[in-house]
C-alpha cells in the first residue's frame, strides 16, 4: 500500500470486503452469454487502431434511442463482455445498446482513455442503421466517470444528448492518488484534478446519480456531491439511491424485471421527449 491513506484505500479498495463479487460477476457473464445468444449483435466493430478499441451493438430499431454504457474496473481492467446483459433489459424497452471497450492502464494515461472513449461515438453511430432519436450515457464506477466525460465534451454532436446516468460513478479523481489504485493509473494530484467531471463545465441535458446505500461513504458523497454540482449549474440532477446495494451488487438491479436503474433512464428518455417532441413513440 506504498503511498496509500488508510481512508481513502477503505473507500476505494474493497474487493477482498466483498466475498459475493464471485458469485455476482458469475451472474454477469451467464446473463450476458445470454443476451449475446437471443439479441441482435454486432459484436466487436472497431473504432480505432487499438485492439481493445471496440464496441458491440444491440440495435433496437432503427431511429431508436441510444444508451452508451461504459464499463468500470478502475479504468486498469475488466471488459465489455461481462457487461452484455444491460442491453437486454434495455432493448425490450426501446433503446439500442453500445458497449464499448476501451485501452487500459498502465499501457495507456487516463487523459487518452477520456479522449478515445470519445472518438467511439460517431463511430456507433455510423454503424447504426438510422440516426437515433436522442442517447444516454451511462456507466458504472470508472465507467460511470468515462459517461460523465461523454456527456461533458459532447462527442455526437449530431445526435442531441439527453442525460447523463452514471452509476456508482467518480466525479472528482483526486482521491484515488491517495490509494494503492495509482500505482497503474501513476496519477498526480494536478492531473487527477484535469481529470475530475466535478470541475467540468456542466453541459445541458438532465443528470440521474445513481448510488448503492450500502457503498462506502466515499462513493456515497461522490454522486451526492456530484449532483448537487450539476444542480448547481441550474440543470436538472437527481440524486438517485438503490437500496440495499453496494458496488459489486448494484447492477444486478438490471437483471431484474422491474428494475429501478433501467426504469431511471426510462424515466430521462420520457423527460427529454416531453420536453422536446423527439423520439415520440
Amino acid at each position: 500500500m506504498n503511498g496509500a491513506n488508510s481512508s481513502k484505500e477503505y473507500g476505494y479498495v474493497f474487493r477482498d470486503r466483498h466475498p459475493e463479487r464471485a458469485d455476482v460477476y458469475r451472474r454477469f457473464d451467464e446473463a450476458s452469454a445470454a443476451a449475446r445468444s437471443s439479441l441482435t449483435c454486432r459484436r466487436n466493430v472497431a473504432y480505432g487502431a487499438h485492439p481493445r478499441e471496440v464496441f458491440d451493438l444491440f440495435a433496437a430499431g432503427a431511429g431508436a434511442p441510444l444508451v452508451l454504457f461504459v464499463h468500470g474496473g478502475y479504468w486498469q481492467s475488466l471488459d465489455k463482455d461481462r457487461y452484455s446483459f444491460v442491453a437486454s433489459s434495455l432493448v425490450g424497452r426501446g433503446f439500442s445498446v453500445a458497449l464499448p471497450n476501451y485501452p487500459l492502464a498502465p499501457e495507456t494515461r487516463i487523459e487518452a482513455i477520456v479522449a478515445r472513449i470519445g472518438t467511439c461515438v460517431p463511430a456507433i453511430l455510423r454503424t447504426l442503421a438510422a440516426p437515433p432519436a436522442f442517447w444516454i450515457a451511462t456507466g458504472h464506477s470508472a465507467g460511470g466517470h468515462l459517461a460523465a466525460t461523454l456527456a461533458m465534451t459532447s462527442p455526437m454532436v449530431s445526435v442531441p444528448l439527453a442525460a447523463c446516468v452514471p452509476i456508482s460513478g467518480i466525479f472528482d479523481v483526486e482521491p484515488v492518488v491517495e490509494t494503492s489504485l495509482n500505482a497503474a493509473l501513476g496519477l498526480d494530484g494536478e492531473r487527477a484534478a484535469g481529470l475530475s467531471p466535478i470541475r467540468w463545465p456542466v453541459p445541458h441535458c438532465r443528470l440521474a446519480a445513481i448510488v448503492g446505500t450500502d457503498e462506502t461513504r466515499e462513493f456515497r458523497e461522490q454522486s451526492q456531491r456530484f449532483s448537487s454540482y450539476w444542480s448547481g449549474s441550474g440543470q436538472h440532477a437527481e440524486l438517485v439511491p438503490i437500496h440495499g446495494k453496494n458496488h459489486y451488487t448494484i447492477l444486478c438491479d438490471l437483471l431484474e424485471e422491474r428494475s429501478e436503474i433501467a426504469g431511471e433512464i426510462v424515466r430521462m428518455a420520457d423527460a427529454f421527449r416531453r420536453e422536446t417532441g423527439r423520439g415520440r413513440h
